[in-house]
């Protein structure tokens, strides 16, 4: 039976474990249901009264219409359904916007973004994406633009927010309430090659890798994130980066995830950790496919995925229309075909309850920022000196300069 299929009209409770846009700085496969697109144009209808979130809405798009632009940017694996992403996002609103989208490496667009506003400049992107650790520095300095009145303006934008399946909170969590809002999630395991090793012979905790018997049986990604929320259960950070050390010196090389999910299905390695999207991707595409995916016992790596709207922004109204509709169930259904990310926290496709599924199934605990008061602060601490001191040390660990 196909994947999907298995977890069709079941529903998760809960989850695991977004006026004028005001310029104020911070110091599977079912079809969506159905979100009424609002009116064109700039006056809000006669009920409406001049402050409520209908006509906020009103004028963003009367002023989106103005600005006849969007500079934005997603993930490479979003780059099969760009046309319809874009189709959408126009009919939703009435609009006929050119929409330039970018594909990649959104870190490096961030990194590239705080540069420019550290001098002073334009960014070059009105809207981009990222995840908690990239988007706290930028909050920090001052860089995120607020989205007055979002709770109000994810109710008119968002079915799922409207109808109260899913909260505001849940779509644009503090500490970055109205400033970042979530449209998926990642969560990391290990996906391996069934032909070549069997579940019970796979590592069972993320400090497992640093084992000698499992020496250049994996690769490891360049980035940094799953390990810097490995501080939330291992708090020597002496011993950690030690840990990390031996996974790195461990492991073939330091591969991205799409070669290296390429090279695991030819046999060159017996498993690599990864996004686990990527398993349903390719179980998707074909059931048959020679891969298992393991779960960490001692952590999971999580993170939400969130766009912003950075200072400065071209063409702010199109910015934070876009920002709100990357939440909703149409955005969801134009996206997620592409690679089958998901959306775990309140997404309700049939792949958001399948990864939701797994990940509650596995036992296993979920790191995460948004955790607690505690987990919050120790997000904080990442754009500290002291915290990006510590980044690079896990950054040279795990990479052993491969």
């Amino acid at each position: 039976m196909h994947l999907l299929a298995k977890v069709q009209q079941r529903r998760l409770a809960g989850p695991v474990l977004a006026g004028l846009f005001l310029l104020s700085a911070c110091g599977g496969s079912a079809a969506p249901a159905s979100t009424a697109a609002p009116a064109s144009g700039g006056s809000a209808s006669a009920a409406a009264s001049a402050d409520s979130p209908k006509a906020q809405l009103d004028k963003l798009i009367a002023q989106a219409k103005q600005e006849g632009e969007l500079d934005t940017a997603t993930t490479t694996e979003q780059s099969p359904r760009v046309p319809q992403l874009k189709e959408a996002f126009n009919k939703m609103f009435g609009l006929n916007l050119n929409i330039n989208v970018a594909l990649g490496d959104q870190t490096g667009k961030l990194a590239k973004m705080m540069t420019t506003l550290d001098a002073g400049g334009r960014p070059e992107f009105d809207t981009l994406t990222g995840s908690e650790n990239d988007l706290i520095q930028l909050y920090d300095k001052g860089y995120l633009t607020k989205i007055e009145n979002w709770d109000g303006l994810l109710k008119e934008v968002n079915s799922w927010v409207r109808n109260g399946t899913v909260k505001p909170e849940d779509v644009s969590s503090v500490p970055f309430s109205g400033y970042t809002f979530t449209w998926s999630t990642r969560s990391k395991a290990l996906m391996y090659n069934t032909k070549l090793i069997s579940a019970d012979q796979m590592p069972q905790k993320v400090t497992d890798m640093a084992d000698p018997r499992f020496k250049g049986k994996y690769t490891v990604p360049p980035w940094t994130d799953a390990w810097e929320l490995g501080i939330q259960l291992y708090t020597d950070k002496q011993a950690w980066i030690q840990t990390i050390d031996q996974i790195g010196k461990d492991a073939i090389g330091v591969v991205d995830f799409s070669p290296a999910l390429s090279r695991l299905l030819l046999g060159e390695f017996p498993f690599a950790p990864m996004n686990t999207y990527y398993y349903w991707d390719v179980k998707a595409k074909d059931p048959s496919a020679p891969v298992g995916l393991s779960w960490f016992k001692d952590y999971t790596p999580f993170s939400k995925v969130m766009y912003i709207v950075p200072k400065g922004s071209k063409h702010p109204a199109a910015a934070a229309l876009w920002t709100l509709f990357m939440t909703t169930p149409e955005a969801e259904a134009a996206w997620q075909p592409a690679a089958h990310e998901e959306n775990i926290i309140f997404g309700q496709s049939d792949q958001d309850k399948l990864a939701r599924q797994s990940l509650a199934e596995s036992g296993s605990k979920v790191a995460q920022w948004y955790a607690n008061a505690d987990t919050i602060e120790q997000l904080k601490w990442w754009s500290t000196p002291d915290g990006i001191a510590y980044r690079g040390q896990i950054k040279a660990a795990i990479t052993q300069r491969k």
